[in-house]
């Protein structure tokens, strides 16, 4: 998922030139996506342990490669003129909304398994590991995007197609783990998908805000240099591969040092927040604006582990805490591009929003906790 979601957003300026829809007409589709991911975020939860971990992730696989193949047949289509703008809209439309559908699988299934796995005082590190794959895999996609869009604009939806195919091989042999727990009613597994109300204001905040700024990347970073598609895709890759490899280093540093609160680091993480709004505002300067972009990353990097391990460690049913985690992500991503496609287009409004709105959050929040006295272990 890391390494389909940051080559797409590289190879987005050659996407605007080869098929002459907009940014805007861009994060349009995109948020079609989102609105079948939002259904699959409350579906594959529910069908987790009826179908089993790896049933749901062999669907999940299978669907996100149609997706893909579709994507590149009908950019392939659009491309030579065999189709018009107005077709190839809707079978950019289609495959995303397949893409939502099955993709949306993927991360709650891999993380109920790891954490069905993990021991509660381990789940910090378990949910970080799963961050920095993540990151890893988003430091990959902006190195094949860069290289293959250069030798041919076909190969990298293809091989976004080809690659699903080739881990659900290698699925097979990993054994899954057995539930031995009854399973809930369907009433109660959809109460239980509503996070706790802060944890998933931090959770869609978070995500929000990310899906605004990396959507954003492209048209803020044109208008700062002037810089031509071809230009421009390099000048992403090298800002996003840059970006995961700091977050690959904030993970690893996270899993070896854990905090002993980890709210006073969610703390000092909204201060830097705060800081980095202010300088976004400020600067005008290309390279300024991706090193403050760089810092944000990482920022964001210590965060997400810390407000997944809080909502793991206050369920029972890991299963529903991957759903309350899906649910947040998606709606913030499904927030984020909306009004960047309906009401800012090209400005940088919304990732301002975003970032004061999540800082203020997380400061509130860190301050007015309270832990519980002689507590040694988060309560469940």
């Amino acid at each position: 998922m890391g390494l389909g979601q940051s080559a797409l957003l590289v190879f987005l300026p050659l996407l605007v030139e080869l098929t002459a829809l907009g940014y805007s007409q861009w994060a349009q589709l995109f948020a079609v996506g989102m609105a079948t991911y939002v259904m699959g975020s409350l579906a594959w939860p529910l069908l987790l342990p009826i179908l089993g971990h790896r049933r749901c992730l062999l669907l999940g696989l299978g669907g996100y490669a149609v997706s893909a193949l579709l994507f590149t047949l009908v950019l392939w289509l659009h491309t030579t003129q065999q189709i018009d703008q107005s077709q190839g809209y809707w079978g950019f439309s289609m495959s995303r909304l397949l893409y939502g559908a099955f993709a949306s699988a993927l991360l709650p299934v891999v993380q109920s398994w790891s954490a069905e796995i993990t021991a509660p005082e381990q789940r910090l590190q378990a949910f970080s590991r799963i961050s920095l794959q993540l990151a890893a895999s988003r430091a990959l996609g902006p190195v094949l995007a860069a290289g293959l869009s250069w030798l041919h604009w076909i190969l990298l939806p293809l091989l976004l197609a080809l690659w699903p195919l080739l881990l659900a091989l290698l699925l097979f042999p990993y054994p899954a783990p057995a539930s031995t727990k009854p399973r809930l009613p369907w009433q109660r597994s959809v109460l239980g998908m509503m996070p706790p109300a802060w944890l998933g204001l931090i959770a869609l905040l978070t995500t929000a805000f990310a899906s605004s700024l990396q959507f954003q990347l492209s048209p803020a970073l044109q208008a700062l240099t002037a810089a031509d598609p071809e230009q421009l895709s390099l000048l992403l890759a090298a800002l996003m591969l840059a970006a995961a490899v700091l977050g690959v280093a904030a993970h690893k540093l996270q899993i070896r040092q854990p905090p002993h609160n980890p709210q006073i680091r969610q703390l000092w993480i909204a201060l830097l927040l705060g800081v980095s709004a202010i300088a976004l505002l400020s600067t005008h300067n290309p390279w300024w604006f991706a090193a403050i972009t760089l810092i944000m990353s990482t920022a964001l990097a210590w965060l997400t582990p810390l407000y997944s391990t809080q909502l793991s460690l206050h369920a029972h049913e890991q299963h529903l805490v991957a759903g309350q985690l899906g649910i947040t992500h998606i709606s913030g991503h499904l927030l984020g591009l909306s009004i960047t496609a309906l009401a800012l287009e090209q400005s940088l409004s919304c990732v301002y929003i975003w970032l004061v709105m999540l800082g203020a959050l997380l400061a509130v929040t860190s301050l007015s906790y309270r832990p519980q006295c002689g507590a040694t272990q988060p309560v469940r």
